[in-house]
């Protein structure tokens, strides 16, 4: 599988939902997270979640616990009431002794101190989304979710046609693929091979050989086998998202 996924793109993205009375607070979670490749819905209180959100549903809930007591430890005590419940964090200014013992009491996975920091929490909010699905991090870096103003574009070479496929998320390895729109057939399955394709994503071409590794329903994950051009923008595109999801300095780890 290649190299720099975050998580089993096979399962993701993930869902998130982050809960804060302040856009300030929330703000900087959700950017995080959504560089990640999370699907994040975000809300000022819980009862301000749309009545659509199953939080069932979801991996992760973030939630600002300062001046919300009372509503952590109901939200608390309804999502593990269920089966498969998400890891619910939170987020406060200080945690008291009560404070952290309902947490345990409550199955809470975890407690952040503000200020929230890119370089250390975000590490630690995948790790905790990951163990509620029973998953460990196995690579070597992040794979970056593609901003839905900066489209990428993996056009695959094949026979004197191309196939345009668009890119959700990418890292120096590889990159995840929608499915949905590839041709049916069964070029793009595990074991493909494509010579010289071309990744288009704003400043950055690369131009590539291709790997497919996995094909799903809606996506497949291709390894970059070989990289002729181009690497040198990937490289610094990339290094963009991680100071955005990240902080411009991150430790060696696995994801």
């Amino acid at each position: 599988m290649p190299s720099g996924v975050c998580y089993d793109s096979r399962r993701m993205p993930m869902k998130a939902v982050v809960i804060g009375k302040t856009l300030l607070v929330r703000q900087p979670i959700v950017q995080a997270l959504a560089a990640l490749d999370f699907q994040v819905t975000d809300a000022s209180e819980p009862a301000a979640i749309s009545p659509g959100v199953d939080l069932a549903s979801h991996t992760l809930i973030v939630m600002d616990a300062d001046g919300m007591a009372k509503d952590w430890r109901m939200l608390a005590a309804e999502v593990n009431a269920r089966p498969g419940a998400p890891a619910l964090v939170l987020v406060a200014s200080r945690s008291g002794f009560d404070d952290v013992h309902d947490a345990m009491a409550l199955k809470v996975a975890g407690i952040i101190l503000k200020p929230f920091r890119r370089d250390e929490h975000t590490a630690r909010l995948l790790d905790l989304a990951l163990r509620s699905l029973s998953l460990k991090a196995r690579r070597s870096a992040p794979r970056f979710a593609i901003p839905a103003a900066a489209k990428a574009v993996l056009t695959l070479a094949q026979e004197g046609s191309e196939e345009k496929l668009e890119v959700k998320n990418v890292a120096l390895g590889g990159a995840r693929v929608d499915a949905e729109a590839a041709a049916p057939g069964p070029p793009l399955v595990p074991g493909g091979f494509f010579p010289l394709s071309m990744l288009s994503w704003g400043d950055v071409q690369l131009e590539v050989d291709v790997d497919v590794v996995y094909r799903n329903d809606d996506s497949a994950g291709v390894q970059f086998s070989r990289i002729y051009e181009g690497k040198h923008n990937l490289v610094r595109a990339l290094e963009e998202r991680h100071a955005l999801s990240l902080g411009s300095q991150g430790r060696k780890r696995r994801w």
